[in-house]
């Protein structure tokens, strides 16, 4: 029965193209799949679509606007002559259409600034896409190498705990003999008791990892193979906190941002300098009276100028409030690259203290397996006693332990640092898989004169993935 349920759930998943979990799953097939199906990635290329926008929108002002205009109605009109004692009346209809085309021709170069700020924020939002890229990364990895560390604990705390059942067992049936007191007898029932605390513990933060990763890559995780990871050679800590501060793309975003509070100072300072449009307008107008019976057209070409002269005060105000915005940019520039750095520095002396702790790990787990079958051997003859035999198994569990995690946190120092310095992107690490390409919705969209794009295939083919039975 087991074979044919196994062999059902081989065909499904085939035939849904879901993950079968029949072969170990690595790392990097859970980083292709969370690319692949992360909404939170999904939302940033969302984000970052719409911000492409913003350049088709500052372009816009390079181009004529045309407005059409329709009236239908009837109006009346009293006049009163003075030279002869009488007064005239006359009603008639008014219905007209007509069209108006505007050209800009100078905006006080806030065209230009627009533009170059829209640029800026498309830059620092592709910059931003690639952090969120590391940081769903970053999720999906602590959450693999958590669940291989806390699944390979929780297996020791199970051995553990039955060795100590079948220590227990012993001790019972030598107490009852004689040979061992009442006293040993309690210290193994504790240390049991104790066991199977641990084996409680370790099954509940396996259940915690395994939601994490369902969260991070989308489905539960199964057989996970231990990934292998490194650093390249030439890598070091210098060369790592000189890139944290300069190529992480958290700090080339605030950059992006900085330049684009630059440019907002400029567009305000337009406000204060002249507008010049020419305007055309046709109109053909239906009206008709007893006095001058048929139709008109009407139309004209001028060029306006309008001089900004005083708006109480908000365009000053604007000019000062988008040089506070280019200072606290600044500043949020200057503490992401702290904050960069600081965590590079972290990650080099976590990856330094992991490593020197799985070679002591390597030494503790060696001695006390050799000191556990010693005091063994000599509890039988008399010369240890049961809590010298318990203390033993204990020692030995703890050394396992420490070894699970000191492995856990190498791992994990390193793809901090990876991840300092840009490299935990899916190009970077080129990942079998067609990369999301940032610069196709803006080269489609950015000089289309009208329409809606061809995006909406996209989105809608996600979300339909998403959720299907919507």
């Amino acid at each position: 029965m087991s074979n044919c349920r196994m062999g059902l759930v081989g065909i499904v998943c085939c035939f849904f193209v879901l993950p079968c979990q029949a072969e170990e799953m690595t790392l990097q097939q859970a980083w292709v799949d969370a690319y692949t199906n992360n909404p939170s990635l999904e939302s940033e290329r969302a984000k970052l679509r719409a911000t492409d926008e913003q350049v088709a929108q500052a372009l816009s002002n390079w181009r004529p606007t045309v407005e059409g205009t329709t009236s239908a109605g009837r109006s009346w009109e009293h006049t009163h002559q003075q030279s002869v004692s009488a007064a005239s009346e006359f009603a008639k209809n008014g219905d007209s259409y007509g069209v108006q085309v505007t050209q800009p021709v100078f905006r006080g170069f806030r065209t230009i600034e627009q533009t170059e700020a829209a640029k800026e924020q498309v830059m620092a939002e592709r910059a931003q896409l690639e952090n969120v890229e590391q940081q769903v990364f970053l999720q999906v990895a602590k959450a693999y190498l958590d669940y291989l560390r806390d699944a390979e604990i929780l297996t020791l705390q199970k051995d553990n705990k039955r060795v100590l059942k079948e220590k227990l067992d012993e001790t019972t049936i030598r107490a009852k003999v004689g040979e061992l007191t009442q006293t040993d007898l309690q210290q193994a029932r504790s240390r049991l008791a104790r066991a199977e605390v641990g084996a409680l513990q370790a099954e509940n933060s396996l259940e915690s990892d395994r939601a994490a990763f369902v969260h991070a890559v989308g489905y539960e995780p199964e057989k996970l193979k231990e990934p292998k990871l490194a650093l390249d050679p030439q890598a070091d800590i210098e060369t790592t906190l000189h890139k944290s501060e300069t190529v992480n793309p958290s700090v080339v975003a605030a950059q992006y941002a900085v330049d684009e509070a630059k440019s907002e100072i400029a567009i305000n300072k337009g406000a204060l300098a002249p507008e010049i449009n020419i305007v055309g307008n046709a109109e053909h107008d239906y009206g008709q009276n007893v006095s001058f019976p048929g139709n008109t057209n009407n139309s004209s070409i001028m060029v306006q100028l309008k001089m900004p002269l005083y708006s109480g005060g908000a365009d000053y105000s604007k000019i000062r409030a988008a040089r506070q915005t280019a200072t606290q940019r600044r500043m949020d520039l200057e503490e992401q690259r702290h904050k960069s750095r600081e965590t590079a520095y972290n990650a080099w002396q976590q990856l330094r203290v992991s490593e020197q702790a799985i070679k002591a790990d390597e030494l503790q787990i060696e001695a006390a397996q050799k000191a556990l079958e010693g005091v063994r051997v000599e509890a039988k003859v008399g010369t240890r006693t049961t809590l010298d035999v318990l203390n033993a198994e204990q020692e030995k569990l703890d050394a396992l332990v420490d070894m699970a995690k000191s492995r856990h946190d190498k791992n994990d120092a390193i793809l901090q640092i990876k991840a300092a310095v840009g490299a935990l992107t899916a190009d970077a690490m080129q990942l079998p898989l067609k990369p999301y390409d940032p610069k196709q919705y803006y080269d489609n969209n950015t000089g289309k004169l009208i329409g809606f794009g061809d995006d909406d295939d996209y989105v809608v083919g996600k979300i339909n993935k998403l959720h299907p039975e919507e």
